[in-house]
């Protein structure tokens, strides 16, 4: 068999087996998170790492159970792209837990009790049973998120003098100031009821022995012996026992169940274990590659799209770009990286430049053209590079995406330079127009950045920041304009705007350099200048009309008591509006000429 890699997966964490290694990362997901499978995937493949070729990668994920095609789509990103696994197997953590415990065929149940809470069984006929793993509002009674929450509402109670006094109040406090609303928030309140019940807290003692009493009901729904795992088991154990559990220790972990799992397909788990091998592991060439691709796959569910009455139609194409800001959350890193190379860049007298073909390049266009009216930056110093020229901004040009030596002559014909940041944008990841542009830029010493829909991609190798944005397959199959455009216009615009706010062309939540252009404009900025300082509408009115109708600079004058050719003066040497009132320079040295927002 080829190599198998492992991966327990939980909402606070990984841990990973491969080969004669284990370890461990802080990261974690499920498959009920925003992002779903995608998220998912890419959480996975920064735990795991390269793939050796050829490898099996079997995963525990929670939500597997309870959302079938999900783990389907996760089976289908995990072994996309130049570097996915040659086989997948996808199944519940629970159900790992259980194969590792009783060794695959074994009678029993694993009660898991970490943040929620669920029992699988499987009797000596191998009939598996599940009870509860519902969710914190339906289930997963006695649960760490049910156990915390309990908890925090007595210290409400307490707090408000309409429950008992209790020890949870003081610890409830800064829990509650920071407004909990996960189940994983809840959660992490549970060690602290845990900690006062043992205290002789009678609130606290209350609301464990009644999570042991859910917990007692919950197993003995599924049967026994009970082998007890999770986060909270060694602090129940003892309370579980007591209540007349018979707990057992199991053979393995959820990684011993997993690698178990892998080879052998014969197991009563299978019915609720996804399997499945990238059917172009053998094949080679281009035309194979892209082929692998998940956004040329098929959405689960989305098989009969055409045959769907309307109402659920749309449904469906809405669902399936709501798994995109979970992508874009899960690139989170790399967008600050990219963000900050981008803002010193723009600090210093340098350019964003765009390269993309198609809905890619389309939306690289429209972001660049909207930073000049909203922060003020000359236009020649956020440009797009579009495969097929401006012709193909609201038309198809065919063939266009194909020419690489047309990316590397339009990035030559700029003259882009070791002040840029060239940022190229591609769904597949392959694009030759973009390949072009980015080799070229990283000969000419320009910082890039890759914004792909793709993992391990071409795009991705040749840029010094890659921001893989894994949406996974289509609804429509192939049309990147879906989830996948939509990925990549939350992260263009998180990345341009977090890059012009670290240049210095905000101040507060305010766009201090917006240009006045018409009427709509104009009350606007008087709006800024006036919340941004403090005066009234007239003063407001007033100061932006000395200052030009230059926002930034009626905000200095104003804030720093200046007239309007000093405040500009202390603008330009300063950078910022913020920095320029307080009278210092900011952080980063600023070309006078060349300023982001001037």
């Amino acid at each position: 068999m080829s190599a198998v890699i492992a991966v327990d997966l939980g909402r606070s964490g990984a841990r990973i087996a491969a080969a004669d290694r284990r370890w461990v990362t802080t990261t974690g997901a499920g498959l009920g998170d925003p992002g779903g499978a995608a998220a998912v995937a890419a959480v996975v493949r920064a735990a795991v790492g390269p793939l050796p070729a050829g490898c099996t990668l079997a995963v525990g994920v929670p939500g597997a159970l309870t959302r079938p095609d999900e783990a389907v789509a996760l089976a289908e990103a995990l072994t996309s792209g130049r570097d996915g696994a040659a086989t997948a197997v996808v199944t519940s953590d629970v159900i790992a837990w259980h194969a590792g415990a009783f060794g695959g065929h074994g009678a029993g149940v694993v009660l898991a009790v970490g943040t929620g809470a669920v029992a699988l069984g499987v009797d000596r006929e191998g009939t598996v049973r599940r009870v509860d793993g519902r969710g914190l509002l339906l289930g997963d009674a006695g649960g760490g998120a049910w156990i915390g929450q309990a908890g925090l509402r007595a210290a409400v109670r307490a707090l408000d003098g309409a429950g008992p006094r209790t020890a949870l109040v003081d610890p409830a406090r800064a829990v509650l100031a920071g407004r909990p609303s996960t189940p994983g928030d809840l959660a992490a309140f549970a060690p602290a009821v845990l900690e006062a019940a043992e205290s002789g807290d009678p609130v606290a003692a209350r609301i464990v022995e009644e999570a042991v009493t859910q917990l007692v009901a919950t197993t003995r729904g599924a049967g026994e012996p009970v082998a007890l795992v999770g986060g909270l088991a060694t602090a129940l154990s003892a309370r579980l026992r007591a209540a007349g559990l018979t707990l057992v220790d199991g053979a393995g972990d959820a990684l011993d169940g997993l690698l178990t799992l892998a080879a052998d397909a014969t197991t009563p788990h299978e019915p609720v274990v996804t399997r499945r091998r990238d059917e172009h592991v053998d094949g080679t060439g281009p035309a194979a590659d892209t082929d692998r691709l998940t956004t040329e796959a098929v959405r689960p569910g989305s098989e009969e799209l055409d045959a769907l009455p309307t109402p659920d139609l749309v449904a469906r194409l809405i669902e399936g770009q709501a798994v995109a800001p979970g992508a874009v959350a899960a690139m989170a890193t790399p967008i600050a990286e990219a963000a900050d190379a981008l803002g010193t860049a723009l600090r210093t007298g340098g350019r964003l430049v765009y390269t993309g073909a198609g809905t890619s390049g389309r939306l690289a266009v429209q972001d660049a053209a909207e930073l000049p009216p909203t922060f003020g930056l000359s236009p020649d110093r956020a440009v797009a590079l579009l495969a097929g020229g401006r012709d193909a901004a609201d038309a198809a040009v065919e063939g266009a995406e194909d020419d690489d030596a047309a990316g590397r002559a339009d990035l030559e014909e700029i003259g882009v330079g070791p002040r840029d940041v060239v940022v190229g944008v591609a769904a597949s990841g392959r694009t030759p127009y973009v390949l072009g542009a980015l080799a070229a830029a990283a000969e000419r010493g320009a910082t890039t950045v890759a914004v792909v829909n793709a993992v391990d991609s071409p795009v991705a190798a040749l840029a010094d920041v890659a921001i893989e944005l894994v949406t996974g397959p289509e609804v429509l199959a192939g049309s990147t304009r879906l989830a996948a455009g939509t990925g990549q216009k939350i992260a263009l615009n998180t990345l341009s705007t977090a890059a012009l706010v670290r240049a210095g062309a905000t101040y507060g939540p305010w766009m201090v350099g917006v240009r006045v252009t018409n009427a709509k404009l104009r009350r606007r900025a008087e709006r800024i200048v006036r919340d941004a300082t403090g005066v009234d509408a007239d003063e407001a009115r007033a100061a932006l009309a000395a200052a030009g109708d230059d926002v930034a600079t009626a905000v200095v004058a104003l804030l720093a008591g200046l007239d309007g050719a000093a405040a500009r003066d202390r603008l330009a040497t300063a950078g910022s509006v913020r920095a320029a009132v307080s009278g210092r320079r900011s952080g980063a040295e600023l070309d006078p000429a060349a300023g982001a927002g001037r």
